[in-house]
């Protein structure tokens, strides 16, 4: 019965708080281009260690980016994990800078055993996320009676929403030596974007309304991850483990429609064609003594072969390498300070964004594990700094800071009493 009122409250939290997925998790004027900011999945761990996941097998926390990671889990043991993120940003172009700041729940996420060599996972998921708010000044000329005549004018772009994913996965041992798993994902969402001119009152305007351009695209599909990993012990103190991933190339079902208001009103919607690229990615990772991980990943995207609006070559290539590591001193240690656990890493992402030239963005992380008194559940703090564009090719350069925050409750709930 307990078992059951657990599960149950677990069931809940995520159906409520899922809700919350759908709303923005950026400011970026970045994300007017495309599906927005494409998210890499990980844990608050992985997080903090620069995104180094695909070569990670833990039995601390719930590694979505490779399914295949799913069987390091024991046969007693339920996961549960949540994780948020609170982000402030500095834009800066030729003529000043400005500053934003957002905070949102990321991730829901769940993992079980099924037999002691197949274990699953299911939770919500972002993909992509949508956030702007800018608008820009400038005149154009207009023949008047009088000759010509700067007419000044204000265009405002607004843009909200997400792409998210719900999913189940599988992973099953194969030997001593071999985990595959699987994501079966349903991504869904919609975004929009607005655009909005209105002419400064003069003889010529007086009186004419804004002319306002509203753009959705709503999407629905299903997703396929299949992953690998490949574990050994190099010697009595160092274990290896090696991790691949795939998704192919695949279409995004969804509708567009485009309102235009202004004198005259004009709407329509249309069936148009949306891709998710080709993705393939490795890592690996050495644990020392159960004490020091060592890892680093690679992930390419061929978005420049992928659909958007029913053309290609309008997005560019998206690679990401990172490395990361974290270093647990003692975990029997009398002093809570040497149960705690130390995460560092760093990142260099080529994004898909074709914006005079494709954009960079660089960071790095650090963060910490906190055991929780009495059982294995564990928060985890995470902490980025990054930075995106540059003030040349006008362009805007975008400092950013993230905080991010996750627990794992980890529980023994599989196994049988031997008194009630």
């Amino acid at each position: 019965m307990q078992k059951i009122t657990k599960f149950s409250l677990v069931v809940l939290f995520v159906m409520v708080s899922g809700l919350t997925l759908a709303q923005n998790n950026t400011n970026s004027p970045y994300t007017r281009f495309g599906y927005g900011e494409i998210t890499d999945n990980g844990s608050g761990k992985s997080k903090a260690m620069g995104g180094t996941s695909i070569g990670i097998r833990s039995n601390t926390c719930i590694n979505t980016a490779n399914p295949a990671s799913y069987t390091s889990i024991d046969s007693l043991t339920f996961m549960f994990e949540f994780g948020g993120i609170g982000q402030m940003s500095r834009f800066t172009n030729s003529q000043g800078s400005i500053h934003t700041y957002n905070a949102n729940i990321e991730y829901i996420t769940m993992q079980f055993p099924i037999k002691k060599w197949l274990a699953g996972s299911a939770g919500l998921l972002p993909y992509s996320f949508v956030g702007y708010n800018f608008s820009s000044q400038d005149s154009i000329p207009t023949s008047t009676n009088n000759g010509i005549e700067q007419v000044k004018y204000t265009l405002r772009s607004l843009g909200t929403g997400s792409l998210n994913q719900a999913y189940i996965g599988l992973s099953a041992k194969i030997g001593k030596h071999f985990a595959i798993g699987l994501n079966t994902s349903y991504i869904f969402g919609s975004i929009q974007n607005t655009d909005s001119l209105t002419f400064v009152k003069s003889d010529i305007t007086s009186g004419s309304a804004p002319t306002t351009r509203n753009a959705t695209l709503s999407v629905r599909d299903i997703n396929f991850r299949y992953g690998l990993q490949y574990f050994t012990n190099l010697s009595k103190n160092t274990k290896l483990t090696v991790g691949l991933i795939f998704e192919n190339k695949s279409s995004l079902n969804g509708d567009y429609s485009l309102g235009i208001s202004g004198v005259d009103t004009i709407s329509s919607k249309n069936k148009a064609s949306f891709e998710k690229p080709l993705t393939i990615g490795g890592g690996l990772s050495f644990d020392f003594k159960d004490k020091l991980t060592i890892g680093g990943d690679f992930l390419y995207q061929n978005w420049a072969d992928a659909k958007f609006f029913g053309v290609k070559d309008s997005l560019s290539n998206r690679t990401k390498f990172s490395i990361g590591g974290e270093y647990l001193p003692n975990i029997n240690s009398k002093k809570y300070i040497n149960k705690m656990t130390y995460r560092f890493g760093a990142f260099l992402k080529n994004d898909y964004l074709n914006i005079n030239k494709s954009t960079s963005d660089y960071g790095l992380t650090f963060g910490l594990g906190l055991p929780s008194k009495g059982t294995k559940s564990l928060f985890n703090l995470g902490f980025e700094y990054g930075k995106i564009g540059s003030v040349s090719n006008n362009l805007i350069k975008e400092d950013y800071y993230k905080i991010s925050f996750n627990v794992t409750f980890n529980e023994t709930w599989f196994f049988k009493r031997r008194f009630e």
